[in-house]
C-alpha cells in the first residue's frame, strides 16, 4: 500500500517549503518518500510506500496511484501492451489517457486514484465502489489540497478546522455519509465516484452502480454454487498478494471461517505465497460469546493454531495522557483497550502487511433471514401466485400472521422516512436538545424505500447496503503504527456484483439462512460452523468499558459540553443506568464518551488556539 498527498496553486503562487514540510512529516511513517514540484513550484506532489519511479512519456499527465489492481491483464490488453512490463500505475495512466474518466469503471480492485492534467488545470481524484481507501481532498479559494491521509489536511491549518455537526451527529449515531469528515471544510471522495476539481469550480459524478448489474439465471441450484465458488475463490486470491505475511480474522462464524478455509485452497497452488495466520478474540467469562471453540475447528482442519486474544480480561482502558495518540478521525473507546494494543504488538511482531476481514458477507450473502426483498422482487415482476406461494412459506417458516409480513412487503416500497424525533430524544436523551432538533435527520439510519420500477427491489437493497458498508469503512482511520491494509474479500466488485444479479431465492430461502454459501461450501468449511446459529454479542464487558471511560474523563470539563453537544448530568445519569443493567443504548453511550475523548485530543494537538470549532 502506498500513500499520496499533493498541494496545486491554481493561480501560480509557489507551494511554500515549510508546508511541504509538515505534509511529509505526516507521511513518514508509510516508506520512503519521493517529492515532485512542477509548474514552476505551484504544484507539489508526495508518494510514500512505493514511490511513482520513472518518467511518464506525458509529462502534463500524472497519474497517483494508491491500491491493488485486480485485473490489470485485461485493461492492459485494451491499450495494446504488455501488462508484465508495466507498473499497476502505469497500467492505469495508459487507460485513463485512452477513455478519460470513463476508464474508472473498468479498474477492478481496492484503490484511489489522482490524476494531476497540467495542460488542462485539472485535477481528478477517484475511489473504488466501496471507498475501500481513502482519498480526502479540501478546496480553498484557488488552491486544492488532497492525501490518502487525512492528518495532513488536518495539521497543515494553523487552527482547529471548523467541525461538521453532521458528521458528528451521525457518527454518534451510525456512520456518516461517505463524503463527510469530522472537519465542515475537509471532504472524502464518495465511493464509487470521481471529483473533478478546476479552477472555475467541483463536480463530483458516479462512474459505477451496482444496479447497472444484468440478471444471472441458471437451470439448477448446483450451477449457481459452482459460480460462487469460482468468483469467492478469486476474490481472496486476490488479496492474498502481500510482500509479507497475512493475518485473517478468525471469529468462529461463517464468514471469516470461510475466508480462511477457501484462502488454504489457494494458497496450496502457489509455493511461494504468503504465510497465512489467523487471531480470534475470545471471552471465556462470557457464556454467550465464547467463539474460541468454533475457531478451533478451523485451526484443526488447516492443522495451524492462530493467535488468541483474550477480551474478557482486557476490557481495561489505557489511561493515556491526552495527545498521545491522536487520530484525524473519532474512534471508538475499545481501541485503547488491552486487547487493541495486543493486537497491534502482534501484527508489529510479525510483521504482517495485510488483515483479512468478514466484513460484508451478512449483507450480501443473506445473513439477515428477511423475505421482503424476494417477496417485493414478485411484486414488482407482477408474479401474484408466486408472491402467494412464497409469502405462505416465509410466514410459517418465521411463525408469523402473513398479513404482518405483507404489511412489511408493502411498507419497504413506502416513502422514505427520517428517524423519529422522539426516538432521537429518547436514545440520546444526554445531548443538548438543540443540537438534537438542529441535526436530527443525521441520527440513525434513514430508512430508504425501494422504487417499483426499474432494478428489482433485492439489487436496490444490495446497493443500500454498499453504500452502508462505505460508510462504515469511511470512519475506520489508516493503521500507522504499525503499518497495514485491511482487505474485505466480501467487498470484491464481481462478488458483489455476482450476489446481486442471481435470484433472491438462491441466497436465503425458508429455514435456510445463507443457504447458497452452505450448499456451495459444505466440505470445505467445518460442518459445525455451516450450520451453527447466528452468533451472539458480548454486552457486560462494554458495560465495563464505558464505566472506566467515564471515571476517566468526568473529572474535567466536557470538551463537548463546552461545544453545546452534550450535557454532562444527563451523560452521568444514563452511564450510571448502564452500570445497574438498565436498557439504555450501551453503544451510542461509547461513542458520545470516545467523541469526548477525540475532542480533547484534537485540541491538544492543535494548542487549543480555537475554544469554538463548531460552525456558527
Amino acid at each position: 500500500m502506498s500513500v499520496q498527498f499533493g498541494t496545486w496553486h491554481f493561480d501560480g503562487r509557489p507551494v511554500e517549503a515549510k508546508l511541504l514540510a509538515k505534509a511529509c512529516a505526516c507521511l513518514e511513517p508509510f516508506g520512503m518518500l519521493e517529492t515532485r514540484m512542477k509548474r514552476n513550484g505551484s504544484l507539489a506532489m508526495v508518494t510514500a510506500g512505493a514511490p511513482a519511479s520513472g518518467q511518464s512519456p506525458e509529462p502534463a499527465l500524472e497519474v497517483l496511484w494508491n491500491g491493488r489492481l485486480d485485473n490489470r491483464q485485461e485493461l492492459a490488453a485494451q491499450t495494446g501492451t504488455f501488462a508484465d512490463s508495466m507498473a499497476d500505475r502505469e497500467v492505469v495512466r495508459d487507460a485513463y489517457r485512452r477513455h478519460g474518466t470513463d476508464a474508472f469503471a473498468e479498474i477492478i480492485g481496492d484503490w484511489a486514484i489522482s490524476v494531476v492534467d497540467e495542460a488542462e488545470s485539472e485535477l481528478v481524484l477517484a475511489r473504488d465502489f466501496a471507498g475501500t481507501r481513502p482519498l480526502f481532498y479540501e478546496v480553498k479559494g484557488r488552491t486544492v489540497t488532497w492525501s490518502t491521509i487525512l492528518e495532513p489536511l488536518l495539521l497543515l491549518a494553523d487552527r482547529i478546522p471548523k467541525l461538521s455537526e453532521e458528521y458528528l451527529a451521525a457518527w454518534l449515531s451510525f456512520c456518516p455519509q461517505a463524503h463527510l469528515t469530522p472537519y465542515r471544510d475537509i471532504f472524502s471522495v464518495p465511493p464509487g465516484s470521481f471529483v473533478k476539481i478546476v479552477p472555475r469550480g467541483i463536480s463530483v459524478r458516479n462512474y459505477w452502480s451496482l444496479e447497472s448489474v444484468k440478471p444471472v439465471r441458471y437451470r439448477n441450484d448446483r450451477q449457481y454454487e459452482e459460480h460462487f465458488r469460482s468468483v469467492f475463490r478469486a476474490s481472496i486470491g486476490r488479496r492474498l498478494t502481500a510482500a509479507s505475511r497475512i493475518l485473517g480474522e478468525l471469529s468462529g462464524g461463517m464468514d471469516s471461517s470461510s475466508i480462511v478455509c477457501v484462502a488454504d485452497i489457494v494458497l496450496e497452488s502457489d509455493a511461494d505465497a504468503p504465510r497465512l495466520d489467523t487471531v480470534t478474540y475470545f471471552d471465556a467469562e462470557e457464556p454467550n460469546w465464547n467463539e474460541l471453540p468454533y475457531a478451533r475447528l478451523v485451526e484443526r482442519k488447516r492443522g495451524r493454531v492462530g493467535h488468541h486474544i483474550d477480551v474478557g480480561t482486557s476490557q481495561s482502558l489505557a489511561d493515556e495522557a491526552i495527545g498521545t495518540h491522536f487520530s484525524a478521525l473519532p474512534t471508538s473507546a475499545s481501541a485503547r483497550s488491552s486487547a487493541a494494543r495486543a493486537f497491534d504488538q502482534m501484527v508489529s511482531d510479525n510483521g504482517y502487511s495485510v488483515v483479512l476481514s468478514g466484513l460484508g458477507g451478512d449483507e450480501f450473502l443473506g445473513g439477515v433471514p428477511t423475505p421482503v426483498p424476494e417477496l417485493a422482487d414478485l411484486l414488482a415482476r407482477f408474479q401474484a401466485l408466486e408472491f402467494l406461494r412464497q409469502s405462505f412459506r416465509w410466514a410459517f417458516a418465521k411463525r408469523k400472521p402473513i398479513v404482518g409480513l405483507w404489511r412489511s412487503v408493502f411498507a419497504s416500497f413506502l416513502a422514505s422516512r427520517l428517524p423519529d424525533r422522539r426516538a432521537i430524544a429518547s436514545d440520546w436523551s444526554w445531548l443538548e436538545p438543540e443540537f438534537r432538533k438542529r441535526n436530527h435527520e443525521h441520527f440513525g439510519s434513514p430508512v430508504r424505500s425501494f422504487r417499483f420500477f426499474g432494478p428489482l427491489p433485492s439489487l436496490q437493497a444490495n446497493a443500500i447496503a454498499v453504500e452502508a458498508l462505505g460508510r462504515q469503512i469511511s470512519c475506520v482511520p489508516v493503521p500507522a503504527e504499525p503499518f497495514y491494509e485491511w482487505r474485505y474479500p466480501f467487498l470484491d466488485r464481481d462478488l458483489v456484483a455476482f450476489c446481486s444479479a442471481i435470484p433472491r431465492e438462491q441466497l436465503v430461502r425458508p429455514n435456510e439462512r445463507r443457504s447458497l454459501m452452505r450448499r456451495a461450501l459444505a466440505g470445505i468449511v467445518p460442518r459445525e460452523i455451516l450450520e451453527r446459529k447466528r452468533k451472539a454479542y458480548v454486552s457486560r464487558g462494554l458495560v465495563k468499558v464505558l464505566a472506566g471511560e467515564w471515571r476517566l474523563l468526568r473529572e474535567a470539563t466536557l470538551s463537548s459540553e463546552d461545544l453545546r453537544i452534550v450535557d454532562s448530568v444527563s451523560l452521568g445519569k444514563s452511564v450510571e443506568q448502564a452500570e445497574q443493567g438498565k436498557d439504555v443504548p450501551v453503544l451510542s453511550l461509547l461513542r458520545t464518551l470516545a467523541l469526548e475523548r477525540w475532542l480533547r485530543e484534537l485540541r491538544a494537538v492543535h494548542g487549543q488556539r480555537d475554544r469554538s470549532p463548531l460552525p456558527d
